[in-house]
């Protein structure tokens, strides 16, 4: 069990730094002064990884 909770855990902080990584380039799209819909569009797909990080690394119910 415990390698599995491992796993889950590697899963979800992979997720947070890809989410972090797509919010690091909305915001360098903002300063850029890019189009507001890629902008937009950076920002939706990083907060959706972050709620995929934090359902993964939510603890398992005993």
């Amino acid at each position: 069990m415990e390698k599995r909770t491992r796993r889950a855990r590697m899963l979800g902080w992979w997720y947070v730094c890809i989410g972090g990584a797509f919010m690091l380039l909305g915001l360098r799209s903002a300063v850029r002064g890019d189009t507001i819909w890629s902008v937009v569009l950076r920002f939706a797909i990083a907060i959706g990884f972050v709620v995929l990080a934090k359902g993964t690394l939510r603890r398992p119910s005993r």
